[in-house]
């Protein structure tokens, strides 16, 4: 114990120290930007271990596994014992207690998962059989139908409310969404199913039981909860019913970097945790370790005029004097071209292109400096895009593995069913009728693979699934007979059958380290969804790691040496539809700060005057949270009153009758 506190006072600033060594009762950490909040964690759980807490009665709570898997991987080093925490995300926390309680909610094993695509589905076949999308006025399309009822549950609110906020042009179908809404509760609750949310609401619903309260009470005796500002309503309540007995939970946070109100995170729950455990120590972490002073003044002052924050200061514990860089531009293009050439003199330098990052509010943004880094060479990789489980090959796939795990899966015999040839929606739902009626697929199968003109696809996917479900045959294999099945359909399917197959080839690869579908699918689709989703661009015969482009959601947590942030004009950050709603524009701050407190060494904010918009040219002013006599102080500013003069185009070389036959005379033989 005294080389555990030797240790602490060596590596632990007062602030983190005090935050490490409060063991007992309710303690709010406001981390701030760069302040070592992972540290914290990790000396905790090495703490609570030292003093003898034995580790399966402590609970750590994140938003990724690989969150918690790096801080008690790091705790483990200094002791094995740390290891044995008890760590992962809310999602998953709550599978583990709802599969040991599912007698109590009614629930059979093994349990069906819908991931996101599957709830779409399924809500707008729901929809269909209520007769509310054969009606004259628009119905809301499946996504939004998924989006608008996962917002209900995830805010604790009613659907009017929902739509009255995010889709006000929709307010009308407000008592035909409550009824879909619940028609989806009551089907799921029949069918053994569970999508994403449920796995918190049913946490929720379990730790409202006394027995089932006090039993994990008894177990978790500490509770730590990672990036409390980004819980939603059911998380902090989770929260809160888990601590209530021993009170001994530690929420670790920074209101300032709450971004994600689209997901439901609440960042007012920094503040309500101070409501729920008034007698709370709050600590405050203000000693950045990642950046420069200069930049660290431009984040406070950026969020210094947050109408509802946890007040901190941020300073720097290095040294740098280079001011952030506020540059305009006459058009995106120009703006692209210097950032692009800004880029590549840095490379030049010395600075390793994932050193330097691009960060933006939304994707269309940089798409003309895409071209401006392709015309150089160089290489690039884009965060942002669309999720590796969501990709439609994938997906086929899985619903494939699914059938085997469950084989009165109806959502997955759909998808599996219309991959076929001559099956429309409505056959395929005849299929499955007579599927789900005699409770086996084998006959129904095998009496249409002799009668049916898809007979002969009906029975090589018998086939496949028979082989798959083998008596005895290990899940890797079981995919892999899957997969072999897939590939001609992914072939017929696709035209470019040959990038999505290295696809396929890297879910066989995944399935190698697991022993059963269940967990599978439930890793896979329902736990957590991908952290980040990659499209790379990259020259093969090129040996160096990229530089990375970012919408700012893709790029919290991440830090480089050198940060440009493009298109800071209003309309951007802020973006056009927060201007209704001071709560969404507070959220736009929010992800200015951190686009900046991303930057170690060097931070460039640019923007353009003139956009292209709907065959239109707009003009954009510098965004309103940059704009005020103060923040200038902190920049050095180029281009504001002297715009970059655009070059004048040429004498024209020839008539167009004249240049095709240039460009035709190039090609003929002489």
């Amino acid at each position: 114990m005294a080389d555990c506190e030797a240790l602490l006072r060596e590596k632990l600033n007062p602030a983190q120290y005090e935050a490490v060594t409060t063991m007992d009762g309710p303690v709010l950490v406001v981390a701030g930007a760069g302040t070592g909040k992972t540290r914290i964690i990790e000396y905790r759980v090495l703490s609570l271990i030292t003093k003898g807490i034995p580790p399966d009665s402590i609970l750590l709570l994140t938003f990724t596994r690989r969150a918690a898997r790096e801080m008690l991987s790091r705790a483990a080093g200094h002791d094995p014992l740390c290891q044995d925490v008890m760590g992962g995300t809310f999602h998953s926390f709550g599978y583990s207690i709802i599969a040991r309680y599912a007698s109590l909610l009614g629930y059979e094993r093994p349990i069906t998962f819908l991931d996101e695509a599957d709830s779409e589905q399924l809500l707008h076949r729901l929809a269909n059989r209520l007769g509310f999308t054969g009606k004259q006025q628009r119905f809301p399309a499946r996504g939004t139908l998924k989006s608008v009822v996962s917002a209900s549950f995830n805010r604790c609110a009613p659907i009017g409310e929902v739509l009255v906020k995010d889709y006000p042009h929709f307010v009308h179908w407000t008592e035909e969404l409550e009824q879909l809404r619940e028609e989806y509760v009551r089907y799921k609750v029949e069918h053994n199913l569970l999508d994403y949310d449920d796995l918190l609401i049913y946490l929720k619903i379990l730790l409202e039981d006394a027995g089932v309260q006090q039993t994990l009470a008894d177990r978790y005796c500490y509770v730590m909860v990672d990036e409390y500002q980004d819980t939603n309503h059911l998380q902090a309540d989770i929260v809160n019913l888990i601590a209530k007995k021993h009170r001994n939970v530690m929420a670790v946070g920074d209101d300032a970097q709450s971004i994600y109100a689209f997901r439901g995170a609440r960042f007012q729950n920094m503040f309500d945790f101070l409501e729920a455990f008034p007698d709370a120590r709050l600590i405050k972490l203000e000693e950045n370790y990642r950046s420069t002073q200069p930049i660290l003044d431009l984040a406070n002052a950026v969020i210094d005029r947050a109408k509802q924050k946890h007040t901190k200061v941020l300073r720097a514990h290095k040294e740098g004097d280079a001011h952030p860089g506020l540059l305009f531009f006459k058009d995106p293009e120009q703006e692209a071209e210097w950032v692009a050439e800004q880029v590549k003199a840095l490379w030049d330098e010395g600075v390793p292109l994932h050193h330097i990052g691009v960060l933006f509010r939304s994707m269309y943004i940089v798409r003309p400096l895409e071209v401006s880094l392709t015309r150089r060479g160089i290489p690039y990789r884009t965060y942002g895009g669309m999720k590796f489980i969501e990709t439609a090959h994938i997906k086929d796939l899985i619903s494939h593995t699914k059938i085997t795990a469950n084989p009165l899966d109806e959502l997955a015999w759909h998808r599996v069913l219309l991959l076929i040839d001559g099956i429309g929606p409505r056959t395929a739902e005849n299929i499955i009728a007579q599927i789900i009626e005699a409770g086996d697929w084998r006959p129904v199968l095998s009496t249409l693979g002799g009668r049916a003109r898809f007979g002969g696809a009906l029975m090589q996917l018998a086939a496949a699934l028979d082989q798959a479900s083998k008596e005895g045959i290990s899940f890797a294999d079981a995919v892999a007979s899957l997969a072999d099945y897939y590939l001609p359909v992914l072939k017929n399917r696709y035209d470019d059958h040959q990038r999505r197959q290295a696809d396929i080839d890297s879910l066989r690869q995944i399935a190698m380290t697991y022993e059963d579908a269940e967990t599978f699918l439930l890793d896979l689709v329902a736990i957590e969804p991908a952290e980040k989703s990659v499209e790379e661009h990259q020259d093969i015969h090129l040996d160096t790691r990229p530089l990375v482009l970012s919408t700012i959601h893709s790029a919290k947590g991440l830090e480089w040496d050198a940060v440009f942030v493009i298109g800071v004009a209003d309309g951007h950050i802020p973006i056009s539809y927060s201007y209704q709603s001071e709560e969404d524009q507070e959220e736009e701050r929010r992800l200015l700060y951190v686009s900046i407190t991303r930057a170690k060494q060097e931070l460039f904010l640019t923007m353009a005057h003139e956009g292209y918009r709907g065959g239109i040219t707009t003009f954009s002013r510098l965004s309103r949270f940059l704009d005020s006599p103060r923040i200038f102080q902190l920049m050095d500013i180029s281009g504001r009153d002297q715009l970059p003069a655009r070059g004048e185009p040429g004498t024209p070389i020839a008539d167009k009758e004249s240049l095709v036959q240039r460009i035709l005379n190039k090609i003929r033989p002489d």
